[in-house]
């Protein structure tokens, strides 16, 4: 394997990856997060359920693919440590994804050990949720920037400074916030279903559970984020000339906008599976977009700062890969 293959490699990764994570949030609507029961990681004391029902299939299926996301991180993240010199931004993405993988296979196990799956919704799943979450986005967005790192031939971490971070950051956190209650929300929803509208309406006149005082932050959150968002997209696209910028915030805008009326839609729906997975799905995109835009703004604030130094974009494609040990190295 040569370092110049390393980018393919890395974006095949991230895109399996993501396909799990979409199978785990089909796993918890369905409500098939106890279909190995508490054994973990058998399966009802198999390696291989045998005449299992659809639960337990889901269950294993989501097991066995998280499996091969650890393989495949890991034999990324040993390919990134002998191709790219030490200190470079693709050695350390990659760490990070191999780290954050290990840490979400164990967030799984506890949750399954504990019994923390399925429709329970004792206080010790409600304030797990957040860490989980945050500890998926952080994988998803060490995933991404390995590839995009790589493909751009990036050799440094941009430092996480100046007027960017101040733009990027709460646009940031904010959408990590709106993930967290978008959880307790889906959990919710889950757990104490409604068969009509007006039915969903009347739960919060006599909340039953604290998921549904939770359930009202989601929307109310989700206003403000879209304003963070939007000033974030529209700042980038008038400061900047760079292609990449403007089409990375244009993108990162319309997600904002498309999960504002998303959300509404979904609910008026009576909340079908696709639509919530499509809802969840949009959610992840719009993260990664924020993140990959991030990390250009301060790539770009940083060049900008040294005269002389092109940004990665500016350096076209026949640079010669920066940072990379040479093959057979």
């Amino acid at each position: 394997m040569t370092a110049k293959r390393f980018p393919l490699f890395a974006w095949g990764v991230f895109g399996y990856s993501m396909l799990v994570i979409l199978w785990g949030y089909f796993l918890r609507i369905s409500e098939s997060g106890d279909g190995c029961g508490t054994d973990w990681p058998l399966c009802h004391g198999a390696v291989v359920p045998a005449a299992a029902e659809f639960p337990t299939w889901v269950e294993f299926i989501h097991r066995a693919s998280s499996g091969l996301v650890l393989l495949l991180v890991l034999a990324m993240a040993i390919w990134a440590f002998r191709g790219f010199q030490r200190g470079h931004a693709v050695r350390k993405a990659a760490g990070a994804a191999l780290l954050l993988t290990i840490t979400e296979s164990l967030f799984g196990a506890v949750l399954v050990v504990f019994g923390w799956v399925a429709s329970d919704v004792s206080t010790a799943r409600v304030l797990i949720r957040p860490f989980h979450v945050t500890n998926t986005f952080l994988l998803m967005a060490a995933l991404v920037l390995t590839a995009w790192w790589a493909t751009r031939r990036t050799i440094r971490v941009p430092a996480l400074r100046g007027r960017e971070l101040r733009l990027v950051g709460p646009a940031l956190a904010g959408v990590l916030a709106l993930a967290w209650t978008g959880a307790w929300t889906g959990l919710a929803t889950t757990a104490f279903p409604a068969e009509t509208l007006r039915e969903g309406m009347g739960q919060y006149l006599d909340p039953e559970h604290i998921l549904i005082h939770l359930r009202m932050s989601h929307p109310v959150l989700a206003v403000g984020v879209v304003i963070l968002v939007g000033k974030l997209a529209l700042e980038t696209h008038r400061r900047f000339e760079d292609s990449t910028l403007r089409t990375l915030s244009l993108g990162v805008g319309a997600l904002a906008a498309v999960q504002l009326v998303s959300g509404p839609v979904t609910v008026l729906m009576m909340n079908p599976v696709w639509a919530r997975l499509l809802h969840l799905f949009l959610a992840d995109l719009l993260w990664m977009g924020l993140v990959l835009l991030g990390a250009s703004l301060l790539s770009e604030a940083r060049s900008e700062a040294r005269p002389g130094v092109r940004s990665p974009a500016q350096q076209g494609a026949t640079v010669p890969l920066p940072g990379v040990v040479s093959e057979g190295g």
